[in-house]
């Protein structure tokens, strides 16, 4: 039982604890119905989806507080701080008022008696956070598919979702159908669907669902918006956060609205982070499975056209590795395989082993267990040829990235 102080660090340490996976809503209803229902006092928006989640959510929240309605975030994971799970109007909350509002939530659980998962404590502290500071729109980044994901405990009126690819096929299903009809599990009559995406597969199955549940599809959204300092597949993200406020709001959102909603994605750590290293542009992108992999191989030859790419590459067991890596084999010019700092990591020998990754030129991975050195070694190597350096694979490797760039 939580005793402590609610520190940010205590509570931090009782989050990593319960760092486990559950199914089912049972537990976040009964932590809400004790917090009072929180959810039922502001409006929602759920999204949903494979890749791009949390770009679209901030984008629809951005423009949300754009016209002057005051909303937030709910977002997942976090990479380097747990205070970016929660953004408030233009800026991370603070860990003083999140250590507050979850470490609450987690003295009510054990008090009670309710084994609730990290992500189940978080959701229901995000909740109770928006609702202490009176937000009129949430947007709920969803975890894991979303048949049993804690932020369909939200009851939202509008679901996003933005595409489906094949990831955490064992929680959600082999196929394309079989993992959209889990995120599209929460449609209910009198909801709203957007989609973000044209295939036909999902196409076919919101239409279905839609038809079944009574609820409404609003349509696909297919566009880009954004400078083009933005990844592409950011662009999409974006524009489809921006068509779900201007169906929140039931009206048209103004060029400067939008301008304003889109300066929030660079908030987002590791979604195509550019920084730079002893002069070596150096991007941190979280891709951690096939579909993101391609979309940041193809956001670094859109923005460094020509130039040579180092890729350093480290990921969790649980992933489909070698979909993930056969991108790189064309895509990289040098290849380090390292070891993100999670008790899931992929050991990188046994990577090369199984899997025997390759670069462009034919020549093995290079494996280097520390990020750390990794990185150094890759700038190194990009001083002298003029090239480019790309840390992906798993948003683990990328916040240890981050925190020696």
């Amino acid at each position: 039982m939580f005793t402590g102080a609610c520190s940010y660090e205590a509570v931090c340490g009782e989050l990593d604890r319960r760092r486990f996976i559950t199914m089912g809503l049972d537990r976040t209803r009964r932590l809400l119905r004790l917090l009072g229902d929180p959810q039922r006092r502001f409006r929602s928006i759920q999204v949903v989806g494979t890749n791009g989640k949390g770009t679209a959510a901030v984008v629809a929240a951005g423009a949300l507080e754009a016209t002057g309605v005051v909303a937030g975030a709910y977002l997942s994971p976090h990479v380097n701080s747990y205070t970016e799970r929660v953004l408030l109007g233009d800026g991370f909350i603070s860990e003083e008022e999140f250590a507050q509002g979850v470490g609450e939530v987690i003295r009510l659980a054990d008090r009670h008696g309710i084994p609730a998962s990290q992500f189940e404590l978080l959701t229901a502290g995000a909740m109770k956070l928006f609702a202490d500071r009176g937000l009129e729109w949430a947007v709920l980044e969803a975890g894991l598919g979303a048949r049993y994901d804690a932020t369909s405990a939200g009851e939202s009126e509008l679901l996003v979702l933005t595409n489906v690819s094949l990831d955490h096929t064992q929680q959600l299903g082999e196929t394309v159908e079989e993992i959209a009809r889990e995120k599209l599990a929460p449609l209910t009559k009198g909801m709203v669907l957007l989609l973000g995406t044209a295939d036909g597969r999902v196409v076919r199955i919101a239409r279905e669902l839609c038809e079944r549940t009574g609820a409404e599809l609003a349509g696909v959204c297919a566009e880009s918006a954004g400078p083009e300092e933005l990844a592409g597949y950011q662009r999409r993200s974006a524009a489809l956060g921006l068509r779900a406020a201007e169906l929140a709001l039931g009206r048209k959102l103004a060029p400067d609205e939008r301008a304003r909603a889109i300066r929030v994605v660079r908030l987002l750590p590791a979604r195509f982070e550019v920084r730079r290293c002893g002069g070596v542009p150096v991007v941190v992108d979280g891709g951690h499975n096939p579909a993101g992999i391609r979309a940041a191989l193809a956001a670094v030859r859109e923005r460094f056209c020509g130039r040579p790419l180092t890729v350093v590459f480290g990921v969790l067991q649980d992933k489909d590795i070698a979909s993930m890596l056969d991108p790189l084999r064309e895509g990289a010019d040098s290849l380090y395989l390292v070891e993100p700092p999670s008790e899931r990591a992929a050991d990188p020998e046994w990577v090369g082993r199984t899997f025997d990754p390759r670069d462009s030129a034919g020549r093995p991975g290079r494996i280097e267990r520390d990020v750390a050195a990794a990185l150094r070694s890759a700038v190194s190597e990009a001083q002298v040829s003029g090239g480019v350096v790309l840390v992906t694979g798993s948003l683990y490797t990328c916040a240890r990235a981050r925190e020696v760039l």
